[in-house]
């Protein structure tokens, strides 16, 4: 067995990952990347431009807290707490919609508030206006102005969104109207029942003072009776104030809405209007959980707790309320008892005046403060505007606000190039190839005896790979004086002359390199004998200009056939692989072959064989462990790491060693992870600018060899 104690090569330390690195990455896998970009970006465009337009029609509204200008000259009432967020729901609320929907339906002219009027929208069935009303409609503050709302609506016909929005602005300014006519209404029908019980009762007492007076021929008061006949009447009158209040106090008991249209009776009870707020911020809060949410949500159910305890609190401050007005009513009772008592004290004819007088003047005084109540009333209701303002209608939109093609087009190359460039990473990291040197010395710890560029197509057309010979100042060529330096310096022992290279798979371009590592041997004036070994694919007759016959196979057959070639312009001798034979295993591991290497080793200082890959066939493992030296040839980007390591296992397994491994780099891709080799090869262009022999390449030339080195051929 030969001796295996030659030099190794220093093997360079693990280098760090740069920056370039994942610049590379995107340099070798740019095409897939922009492939997809444009794959999204092709999508995103068909999309956008099949698109409907949808036109988008706005109104603003202005939700004011001044009081009525009737208000302002009577007592000025107003409500004491305000929620954009409740306005807003009810922008959204069933009730505006339907009624939006009728004014649809019935085609109304909708009035601006500056007196304009926009034409009649477009007569359609009831379902169908509240289909469009129930879609595409948003509301939301203007601003820092809490009292500004934007209506949007959002529809492919530009008329029906300008329609839908202004039929939507009237139906909320008409609704808020109605409801504070409800809310003044309820007031004034409870004053006119009243009005008409003390009417009646007014009339029964003025009847009676006045038959009383005719009997007994008294007709008015002695002044001391007139001072507790207007005690009574004050005491009367408060009294039934205080009723008025109960009554209304205990009717929201009875029927409590909980809304913002509650604000009078809300008034009656201290400390309320601050929960009344906080309640409707709560809606709304939950209003806005349950467009993302379902009841379910513990978001949803925590706010419902809320809002139940709000109501609790605010129950409960009305039953205070009235348990407060009881108690007045009880000490005005009192108060009354008492002046019972003192008229009591007069003669009893003048006594029955002075009841009779003073429950007629109690009846007249709580009569015309009723009617001067229910006057009052009136006047609200009648001049009851409401506290929506619409500040400016919908007009006809132009232009559509969907799609927005420049926004879209430019979202979709920006996620294209995100997906693509995704999609780079991603394949990069699938890619369990060997990609340059320092795969195989961290993968394997093998020494990496030379890495050959791709050598030019202007060479492979003319099926000539001997590259050291017809462009001996080119980057390859140099690559391969390089892989000779190495192996010689590997090759220190005279015993060490027989090498053998092979390869995992075919066409991975081992023949190219043995037969340009053979000639630049031969440069050097050593015997140098190129053996063509591969007796199923012969390729190196070709390189070399022969003819395949007679070679190795007939030579094992009969040692007389002369196979041996002389190969005067490179200094060398070679054998091809000769006549192809049925059984190529059996010839390789006979003892012709054994017997032939050892006087080729005799005759030549080196010996370089050219065999077969090592997963394919069995027939490298046969001469293995025959040679001196193994070098495995790999192309970069092609052979799996796992591949390879199977290689080096079935090497192992009959006792032979990997001295090193040659990068050979045929398709270019492998260049890519260093970089590039285009800076190189400029570099040593330059270099040799002064002595380059040979036609000049034309502009033409130049521009396309660019245009292929930029696109990674």
């Amino acid at each position: 067995m030969p001796d295996r104690s030659h030099n190794q090569l220093p093997v360079s330390p693990e280098r760090e990952t740069h920056l370039l690195d994942y610049l590379h990455v995107l340099q070798r896998r740019w095409r897939i990347a922009l492939l997809v970009a444009l794959l999204v970006l092709t999508v995103v465009t068909v999309k956008t431009f099949l698109e409907t337009p949808v036109y988008e029609a706005n109104v603003t509204l202005r939700v004011s807290l001044k009081p009525d200008t009737s208000q302002e000259v009577l007592e000025k009432r107003k409500e004491r707490y305000f929620s954009i967020d409740s306005e807003i729901e009810v922008l959204h609320s069933y009730k505006v919609a339907e009624r939006a929907a009728r004014l649809l339906q019935q085609g109304l002219p909708v009035e601006g508030a500056a007196g304009g009027a926009t034409p009649p929208a477009t007569a359609l069935s009831l379902e169908d206006a509240v289909a469009m009303v129930s879609q595409g409609v948003q509301a939301y503050p203007v601003g820092d102005q809490v009292s500004m709302i934007a209506l949007s609506v959002q529809r492919e016909d530009p008329q029906a969104a300008r329609d839908v929005a202004n039929a939507i602005a009237l139906a909320y300014q008409e609704l808020s109207r109605e409801q504070k006519i409800k809310e003044s209404q309820s007031v004034l029908d409870l004053i006119d029942q009243q009005v008409v019980e003390l009417g009646r009762k007014l009339s029964q007492s003025e009847q009676g003072l006045e038959e009383f007076r005719i009997r007994t021929g008294l007709k008015r008061l002695t002044p001391e009776g007139v001072s507790m006949v207007d005690t009574a009447v004050a005491l009367e009158k408060a009294k039934t104030a205080l009723m008025l209040k109960k009554q209304r106090i205990e009717e929201f008991l009875r029927n409590p809405g909980f809304g913002r249209y509650e604000s009078t009776v809300v008034d009656l009870l201290p400390g309320v209007p601050e929960l009344m707020s906080r309640l409707l911020e709560l809606q709304s809060a939950r209003a806005d959980l349950l467009r993302e949410y379902t009841e379910a949500y513990p978001g949803v159910a925590e706010v419902d707790d809320k809002i139940r305890l709000l109501k609790m609190e605010i129950a409960a401050a009305a039953e205070l309320a009235l348990r407060n007005l009881d108690a007045e009513i009880v000490l005005l009772d009192r108060e009354l008892v008492a002046s019972e008592r003192r008229l009591q004290s007069v003669p009893e004819e003048e006594l029955e005046l002075a009841r009779l007088s003073r429950t007629n003047a109690v009846d007249a005084q709580l009569y015309s403060y009723l009617l001067q109540r229910q006057q009052e009333e009136r006047i609200i209701q009648a001049s009851i505007s409401g506290n929506v303002e619409i500040i400016s209608l919908a007009t006809l939109p132009t232009a559509p606000v969907k799609p927005n093609k420049k926004k879209n087009l430019a979202m979709g190359l920006g996620i294209g190039l995100l997906f693509g460039i995704g999609l780079a990473f991603f394949l990069e990291y699938l890619d369990q190839t060997v990609k340059n040197d320092e795969d195989v010395q961290e993968r394997f710890g093998l020494t990496v005896l030379g890495a050959i560029p791709r050598i030019g197509e202007a060479l492979q057309s003319d099926n000539r790979q001997l590259v050291t010979h017809l462009e001996p100042h080119s980057l390859a060529a140099e690559a391969f004086l390089a892989l000779r330096t190495n192996i010689l310096f590997m090759l220190t022992n005279k015993q060490h002359k027989t090498l053998m290279l092979t390869s995992c798979l075919p066409d991975e371009g081992k023949s190219t390199v043995a037969v340009n590592l053979a000639a630049t041997m031969a440069q050097t004036g050593a015997r140098t004998l190129l053996v063509g070994c591969d007796l199923r694919r012969p390729s190196l007759f070709a390189a070399l200009g022969e003819t395949s016959a007679p070679g190795l196979t007939d030579l094992l057959i009969d040692s007389r056939a002369k196979a041996l070639r002389r190969i005067e312009p490179l200094g060398l001798d070679f054998i091809p692989a000769g006549t192809e034979p049925p059984n190529p295993t059996q010839l390789l591991s006979s003892p012709a072959m054994k017997s032939f290497l050892d006087s080729a080793r005799r005759k030549y200082d080196f010996v370089i064989l050219d065999v077969p890959p090592l997963i394919p066939v069995a027939d490298a493992l046969i001469l293995a462990s025959w040679v001196d030296l193994n070098v495995l040839v790999l192309e970069p980007c092609r052979v799996p790491q796992k591949l390879v390591q199977r290689a080096i296992d079935l090497l192992h397994n009959h006792q032979a060693d990997v001295a090193g491994v040659v990068l050979n780099d045929k398709s270019g891709r492998s260049g890519k992870y260093y970089g590039g080799y285009g800076y190189y090869d400029k570099a040593y262009q330059g270099y040799y600018k002064q002595v380059a022999t040979g036609q000049q390449t034309n502009a033409r030339g130049r521009l396309v060899a660019r245009l292929r080195e930029w696109l990674g051929r």
